[in-house]
């Protein structure tokens, strides 16, 4: 039997018809399996931006920060004199308490303190960062030939609630602190 070329035509077309549903069924579904798969990925990268901003913001902790001066000039200073800066400039978090001249860590984290001291001719000066008791640092100026110089030091250091960071003379009487050029400011990192 040989088959005329309109029946194989119409034989085609219902072939095609008849897989044309399944086609379009399936077009359908692998387009919204794709929907869905991108929908999944998008609130998970939504979690994933709420979970970071959440950990970003626990990391951050409040502004713990100090500046103070000397509000005097000081002469004849005494070994181990812990320097109490009277100016307060800046003391958010309220760490730095100026009556006793000490820092006390208002939360756990990282700290960095920084000081200067302007002396004058002639003068020898040994100070120390001291933390609970402890030296972590210390500058020194010895015999000093010019007319008036600043000598600075700095720490970096890991504290826990409730420690304590001041400056102090060591190892000798100092001659003189001069007001207008000494300071000690100190801040807590930003980060976990």
């Amino acid at each position: 039997m040989q088959w005329s070329p309109s029946v194989i035509c119409i034989v085609w077309i219902q072939i095609f018809l008849m897989f044309l549903p399944t086609t379009k069924c399936q077009m359908l579904y692998d387009s919204n399996k794709e929907n869905w798969d991108l929908q999944n990925q998008m609130m998970k990268m939504k979690d994933e931006m709420i979970r970071l901003r959440q950990e970003n913001q626990s990391c951050r902790g409040n502004i713990v920060a100090f500046h103070a001066t000397l509000s005097k000039t000081l002469n004849s200073i005494p070994i181990n004199t812990v320097i109490k800066f009277g100016n307060v400039l800046t003391n958010e978090g309220g760490g730095y308490n100026p009556t006793t001249g000490k820092f006390t860590a208002p939360e756990d984290g990282v700290y960095s303190f920084s000081w200067t001291y302007c002396t004058d001719k002639g003068s020898t000066t040994y100070i120390a960062g001291i933390v609970d008791g402890t030296t972590r640092a210390y500058i020194s100026n010895a015999n000093q030939a010019s007319e008036w110089q600043n000598t600075s030091g700095h720490l970096v250091i890991k504290l826990k609630k409730g420690n304590q960071f001041w400056v102090q003379t060591i190892t000798k009487t100092s001659k003189l602190i001069h007001e207008s050029y000494t300071f000690l400011s100190g801040y807590k990192l930003c980060g976990c």
